[in-house]
């Protein structure tokens, strides 16, 4: 009377079902109604291999998440078998270690595992197959209903990315529970390939509800928090829980901490740049330090009216269903602000409450109400932004908020491009600190982006994504960051997003992310965004994508700085000493050490610290980089008597010297302010930002105040602040800062972007696209835009040395004015008529654009495809850049108007 299916009995052993029956007949030895038999739960291992578990239903949870947590800790594949007799229920769950899994070669059969294929007919590893399919292409959560005649059962599959759901059978059971479905047996099996992919298997005798999809996407976006725990309860629904924990992130890193003292500062030093840079800084601690995270979720976690009333603001203003909208909008602010006088106002959680509010108001569209989403993604008004101490307003931000991760993306121009970077961290205070500065750190490398694009199309953007600390998978963080950003830009999402308005967005490696363009770009042509090809950048030939790190395109630039300034000084490269950060591991440092002929000193890096007074073996290096090797792979037979090797790992190391170095890892990250280290030139080409900054930048001078290097060549994005800049500059050191010097990267990527933009598919197919030996459109093209690069270089360096050379101004600074100058005449020149003289426009936009691509396909034919903000974008920043960098940044009207003469007269020629 068990009724289980036949093939539990063909593929469990005979004494395995004898021992499973007598343990179900428990209840006949005590009573149903017993105590013993309601806490019922007796687990065993089989001698045949899987874990057994006999459970009183009410248990069953407990039990799933024990599976749960043994699959993840042995970090093999799973296949649990779940059959209800009564008020029992059987599991039977086998963990195949990787050492008991086949190699998958990417077809389905060699991704299953064997008691999978043990237990399973051929229809049953159809349907598994087709789910496999669905997911392994990309989509999060995909699903099957059918009615099994022979049994009178519904069958509803549902398959997902391991990484989509916590508690994967746990939770999916728990909705299915609440849904008020009986169901008679499941399954649970784990798949190898590119994604770890869980299929989950109910049968019942009722249909199952149609919105649990709803559910389980919805579930699949909830952190555990204090916040998730009023959902268990009933107190608030998992939508509310979702909005809440965005509320809750922005509120975090917005909210500002009102200080009459620091308010004083500001007034009194606030225009001063050091002082600025200060208060920033301290103002900014200050916000943390009196709002910290769990305050935040503590305060609404109290206060569920708050929370109900805040997400009933938002679903009028968004869900596609609501016809209350216009209403609700209105009466909103009256209401809320009616709820808040129930806070004292001078208390932190009338704040708190406040900003949730600022969030609703300033979202302008979002993902929220898609039927599967992988993440939240809000694109934001701007405005919130007006009182803070941001020196320029960005032009629009999209903050994207998983279960395990968070992230911004800031823009500076409506035709924009930048690199997306993964933030790790490798302890809980190294997350808290990463997490605390997520959107300083955005906006910040944003802001610097805009000042370098400064002679391309596209102005600056950036995007960060924080991952939790021990949770969160960098590649699906990844994914899911990019997917929901898709969201918000795909004509067909209209239905479910109000306010839709065809952004375009153009993305770009940057640290954690190089490897994965190729997938970004693949997935925006599969869910058919329009301009796919050039929706990232830096990917891989198979794509038509340029590597930055094959063609060394960011170093070809920043080492034209180096040469730029031995040229000016009659220096020979062989003669000085150098100290890089970034090693043979990364794209800029592995290049520098490809192309330099300097002596290299020391280089710091993911790997730890290598250095030689008497100049690291350049052989030993070249392998490194050949290899992808960090630091820590160097051979330590190659070093000098005073040389030395601290891995990031080691312990109590002792160095030539005679000194001690405790922590490999805090050795590594000062090292760069170290008095060991002096040479001529300093090149960063990697690092944390602001590791120079204003309170530790005096490191680098010695007793006498003089400094450790004479040169500084800031390849790395924001690794000095500007008033360290300044201040190293005031001492005689010659900083070259990254907008100025890190442009190499942002010119290819932008002409990589124009390929794409300009060319059919089959054109692009033919041409940019390489699956072994490069099309000769291809190898031009490429040496074009390394040509481009060094000319761009070469322009701004001289500009930049004469300006220093005539005003004895810093070169920071010059570099600052220098593209404000030319984002400034950008501006203007997008606000008049200029574009509208054919003419004009043409020749312009043929001096931006590569020769061979001209020859290509001729500029008609170019223009008809490429859109016409775009050709804006082109327009404008090609007649300032060059303006300025002709004329300088002084130049007056008189300039300007013989300079657009000039270029009429050209186009009349042509």
């Amino acid at each position: 009377d068990l009724d289980f299916p036949a093939y539990y009995f063909e593929t469990t052993p005979a004494a395995e079902i004898g021992n499973q029956i007598r343990i179900n007949r428990f209840h006949e030895m005590y009573g149903m109604e017993s105590e013993e038999y309601t806490n019922l739960k007796i687990s065993y291992k089989s001698p045949s291999g899987p874990s057994i578990h006999w459970v009183h239903r009410s248990r069953f949870l407990e039990v799933e998440s024990e599976i749960e947590k043994e699959c993840r800790e042995k970090g093999g594949l799973l296949d649990v078998s779940v059959y209800s007799h009564k008020n029992l229920i059987l599991y039977i769950s086998l963990v195949n270690t990787p050492e008991e899994e086949q190699v998958g070669r990417g077809d389905f059969i060699s991704c299953t595992t064997q008691s999978f294929a043990r237990m399973s007919d051929p229809e049953a590893v159809k349907r598994y197959k087709v789910l496999w399919d669905r997911v392994q292409a990309g989509e999060e959560i995909v699903s099957e209903y059918s009615f099994k005649k022979e049994t009178g059962e519904y069958r509803m599959m549902i398959g997902f990315p391991l990484t989509f759901l916590n508690g994967y059978l746990s939770n999916v059971s728990r909705l299915i529970q609440r849904s008020g479905i009986e169901v008679g047996r499941k399954y649970c099996h784990m798949f190898s390939g590119k994604r770890v992919v869980v299929v989950c298997s109910f049968y019942s005798k009722k249909t199952f509800p149609e919105d649990i999809l709803d559910f389980l996407v919805d579930a699949s976006l909830c952190p555990e928090n204090r916040i998730a725990r009023l959902v268990e309860k009933d107190i608030i629904s998992l939508k509310e829980a979702n909005f809440t924990n965005a509320a809750v992130e922005f509120t975090h890193q917005f909210i500002r901490f009102k200080d009459s003292n620091l308010q004083l500062l500001w007034d009194r030093l606030g225009e001063t740049p050091d002082f600025r840079e200060i208060l920033r800084s301290v103002q900014r601690r200050s916000d943390k330090d009196n709002f910290p995270m769990d305050s935040i979720i503590t305060a609404y976690a109290e206060r569920p009216d708050i929370v109900k009333a805040l997400y009933a603001y938002f679903s009028a203003k968004f869900a596609p269903s609501s016809c209350a909208a216009a209403s609700e909008e209105k009466q909103f602010p009256a209401k809320f602000e009616e709820m808040l006088k129930s806070v004292p106002n001078s208390s932190p959680e009338y704040e708190i409450f406040r900003w949730g509010g600022i969030f609703a108001d300033s979202i302008v569209r979002t993902n929220f109400f898609l039927p599967v989403k992988s993440a939240l993604s809000f694109r934001l008004d701007c405005g919130f932004l007006k009182n803070a101490d941001y020196d320029v307003p960005p032009y629009g931000i999209f903050f994207v908020k998983g279960r395990d991760f968070f992230g911004f993306h800031v823009r500076f121009k409506d035709i924009a491009r930048g690199g997306i970077r993964i933030v790790r961290s490798s302890t809980p205070d190294e997350y808290r600190f990463n997490s605390d500065y997520a959107f300083e750190e955005c906006f910040n490398l944003a802001y610097t982006q805009n000042k370098k694009n400064k002679d391309i199309p596209e102005g600056g953007s950036k995007g960060v994504i924080v991952l939790e600390d021990g949770k969160a998978i960098p590649k699906e963080s990844f994914m899911r960051y990019v997917d929901s950003l898709l969201d918000l830009l795909l004509p067909a999402n209209v239905k479910f997003i109000r306010n839709y308005s065809g952004e375009i967005l153009f993305l770009g490696p940057d640290e954690g992310t190089a490897e994965l363009m190729d997938w970004a770009c693949e997935r925006a042509r599969a869910r058919g965004y329009p301009y796919w090809k050039g929706f990232t950048t830096g990917k891989g030939a198979g794509l038509g994508g340029i590597s930055h790190i094959d063609y060394g395109m960011t170093t070809a630039g920043v080492h034209r700085y180096v040469l730029g300034i031995l040229r000016k000084l009659g220096i020979a490269e062989e003669a000085i000493s150098k100290v890089q950060t970034g090693g043979p591991d990364g794209d800029l440092g592995g290049n520098e050490i490809l192309i330099s002929k300097d002596k290299t000193i020391a280089v710091i890096d993911g790997g730890g610290v290598i250095c030689d007074p008497d100049g690291l073996d350049r052989r030993e290096l070249a392998r490194l980089v050949g290899l992808r090797l960090n630091s820590s792979a160097f051979d330590g037979s190659k070093l000098g008597a005073s040389g030395f090797k601290v891995k990031t790992s080691d312990r109590d190391v002792r160095l030539p010297d005679g000194s001690v170095i405790a922590s490999g890892m805090a050795f590594r990250n000062s090292f760069h302010l170290d008095s060991r280290i002096k040479a001529d030139l300093f090149l960063p080409c990697g690092g944390r930002p602001k590791s120079i900054n204003g309170t530790n930048w005096k490191s680098l001078l010695d007793a006498d105040g003089k400094p450790f290097f004479r040169w500084i060549v800031e390849g790395a994005n924001l690794f000095l602040t500007q008033d360290a800049r300044i201040n190293l500059e005031k001492k005689g050191v010659l900083v070259f800062k990254d907008s100025s010097a890190n442009k190499g990267g942002v010119t290819s990527s932008s002409l990589e972007v124009l390929a794409g933009l300009a060319l059919d598919d089959e054109t692009f197919e033919k041409e940019m696209v390489s699956s072994g030996e490069d099309p000769e459109f291809r190898k031009k093209y490429i040496r074009e835009i390394l040509d481009l690069i060094r000319a761009k270089a070469d322009a701004e360096f001289e500009i930049l040395w004469y300006l220093h050379a005539k005003t004895g101004r810093t070169l920071s600074e010059l570099s600052d004015d220098l593209s404000d100058k030319i984002n400034e005449i950008t501006t203007a020149i997008e606000s008049s008529d200029l574009f509208e003289d054919e003419n004009l426009r043409l020749s312009v936009i043929r001096s931006h654009i590569p020769a061979c691509l001209l020859e290509l396909s001729g500029a008609y034919k170019l223009l008809e495809r490429i859109p016409l903000s775009y050709q804006k974008a082109i327009f404008a920043r090609s007649l300032a850049s060059g303006f300025v960098y002709g004329h300088g940044i002084s130049a007056g009207y008189e300039e300007y108007r013989r300079y657009i003469n000039e270029f009429q007269k050209i186009a009349l020629l042509k």
